[in-house]
């Protein structure tokens, strides 16, 4: 009898043992990650890297990620490598995908609180719209007051951009016309050369970059006041997220809503230091006036939702909905 109790405990112990040892086994994962920018890029150090650290620390080492930048596939040709598993996750802009959709492109047009953002449904409505297009919604950090405009002269008499060709996205694409412009379209690598040579007037990009990209070389001025939030997305391979067991899940949602939280107050600090080195390295402001000068914000915003509603339809009118009800527009 006694040996029947010792084999029976000995059993159960086996057992917990091996459900102990599968579960840890489940949360030991080497994820790869696809990003948009290389190092040089600050969102990348700022965001990327510590939401990296950050898995690993709360994994106790068991998660790691490793990062591979626009170098392996460019910026505006990731979603899709991204969706079939080559890469398990993707850092990236929605500007850079907005053909495949444009929900990630019109939260450059939502106030950055990560709070309200999550509170409100915006955040459930993107994570859905991208599970539809095999990718799971991690995060959305945000660098608040995220636009501008890098110039090689000051904005003149005309008060707008009258006559320049201006480098962008499609999410600049309204604003820039707005302003009479022309937009062109070129990946990051291509526009210190651009501004260099004259092929463009400007480049239109988030407040943080210039410094680090050495872009003050070529463009002497900057546009203000910002306009909009530069938001960022971590996205995970849909299959791969299923695959994962449920406490792996939880730590890296809960490590992006983390990472939203602390990216916010970060970026912004990042974005005021880089404005008194750009000015200390010659840089100078330079304004729109007139009546452009009190809604260039507005209608960065209202073009920015026009143009993803046109290419998304009837959730990004929702969405707009619910932005509008939680008021998170400009």
């Amino acid at each position: 009898m006694v040996s029947i109790i010792k084999k029976t405990a000995l059993s159960i112990q086996a057992v917990a043992f091996g459900v102990a040892f599968s579960a840890s086994a489940a949360m030991a994962s080497d994820f790869r990650m696809l990003a948009s920018w290389d190092g040089s890029y600050p969102v990348v150090p700022n965001v990327a890297e510590v939401y990296m650290d950050m898995v690993k620390d709360a994994s106790d080492g068991k998660t790691t990620i490793a990062m591979t930048g626009p170098e392996a596939v460019p910026p505006f040709e990731q979603l899709q490598p991204v969706s079939m598993g080559v890469f398990d996750l993707l850092f990236t802009s929605g500007a850079y995908h907005s053909n495949e959709t444009s929900m990630g492109l019109v939260m450059d047009a939502v106030k950055g609180d990560p709070e309200a953002r999550r509170t409100s449904g915006v955040w459930d409505q993107v994570d859905k719209a991208y599970q539809e297009k095999g990718l799971k919604l991690i995060a959305l950090p945000t660098l608040p007051e995220g636009y501008n405009l890098l110039l090689r002269e000051p904005i003149g008499e005309s008060c707008d951009l009258s006559g320049l060709k201006i480098r962008g996205t499609a999410t600049y694409t309204s604003l820039i016309q707005s302003l009479n412009a022309q937009p062109v379209v070129l990946p990051p690598a291509e526009i210190y050369s651009a501004l260099e040579k004259g092929v463009v007037d400007g480049a239109a990009w988030p407040v943080i970059g210039a410094l680090d990209y050495g872009w003050y070389e070529v463009a002497k001025y900057f546009l203000r006041p910002a306009f909009g939030t530069g938001t960022y997305m971590i996205l995970m391979n849909l299959d791969k997220w299923n695959s994962l067991d449920e406490a792996e899940q939880t730590l890296l949602l809960e490590e992006g809503a983390e990472l939203e939280k602390q990216s916010i107050v970060k970026l912004a600090e990042v974005a005021k230091a880089e404005e008194a080195a750009l000015i200390e390295r010659g840089m100078k402001p330079t304004s729109i006036c007139g009546d452009k000068a009190e809604t260039v914000e507005h209608d960065w915003a209202q073009g920015v939702w026009a143009l993803g509603i046109e290419k998304g339809g009837a959730p990004v009118e929702a969405l707009k909905e619910t932005v509008t009800k939680a008021g998170l527009d400009f």
